[in-house]
């Protein structure tokens, strides 16, 4: 009698487990594994669109500015190439934002003012200035090119009902950014963080996420990203639409020249 009932309660857990969305099988067992699968994804070469960012402040004050972007992934070590133009409204029209890959890989950003006509280096210590009153700084905005190889460690946290990999980044001694780590959740099925936290000082500085995605042409693409700065309660929303991709980018684009146009 002991041993029907021990043999139908093994049956009926193993029932639970399998059934459990605990149970689902995982694809990758370590960070790297991670992060490694979505730098692996399929992505346009080029891709051009238009953006629409909402700067909201903790008042409830918001303002709208609209942009075109130019991107290229860059081939091998060549790096990606950003533009951002603002075309409205009249007070940000003509500003632009530039990040060119330059010896090794290593990006190098400008931006452009027409009050002042001149194009400026954004040195080093400015990479974590707002990006035109936003929450992005100009390190966040060159990082949505989608190039999320760098000097870092990955640790995977947790694998939680998804299953969604939550993957902390430690920058390395030579890595080149403002926070001292990043945790991203990554949606199995999407190999896209839907979530990024960033730290400064120990504490949670700013909070990504990537609440709309569309697929066009085999790629999977954000749609709509949020961007949080948590003490100051101020968020920025960016809408990207009208995206062509894989259209070819004169490489004229990519120059000082084009941004003072």
């Amino acid at each position: 009698m002991f041993k029907a009932l021990d043999n139908r309660f093994v049956l009926v857990l193993t029932a639970v487990l399998l059934l459990s969305p605990l149970a689902v099988a995982q694809r990758f067992s370590t960070g790297q594994e991670v992060m490694d699968a979505m730098a692996d994804q399929a992505a346009p070469d080029t891709t051009i669109a238009k953006l629409t960012m909402t700067i909201t402040a903790a008042s409830g004050h918001s303002l709208t500015r609209e942009m075109q972007i130019w991107t290229t992934t860059g081939e091998d070590d060549a790096g990606a190439n950003q533009l951002i133009k603002f075309t409205g409204p009249a007070d940000v029209r003509g500003s632009g934002f530039m990040s060119v890959a330059g010896a090794g890989g290593v990006s190098e950003s400008y931006i452009y003012l027409p009050a002042l006509d001149r194009v400026r280096r954004v040195a080093g210590g400015q990479e974590q200035d707002a990006f035109f009153g936003s929450d992005f700084s100009y390190e966040d905005i060159t990082g949505l090119t989608g190039d999320i190889e760098g000097d870092f460690v990955y640790n995977l946290l947790e694998v939680t009902d998804g299953p969604t990999y939550v993957v902390e980044a430690v920058p390395t001694d030579s890595a080149d950014t403002s926070y001292e780590r990043v945790v991203y959740e990554v949606d199995e099925a999407l190999l896209l963080p839907t979530r990024i936290e960033f730290y400064r000082s120990g504490e949670l500085y700013k909070l990504m996420t990537i609440s709309q995605t569309i697929e066009q042409d085999g790629f999977r693409l954000p749609a709509e990203i949020r961007m949080e700065t948590v003490a100051a309660g101020s968020v920025t929303t960016l809408v990207q639409t009208d995206f062509e991709l894989d259209t070819e980018i004169p490489d004229d684009v990519f120059t000082e020249r084009f941004l003072r146009r």
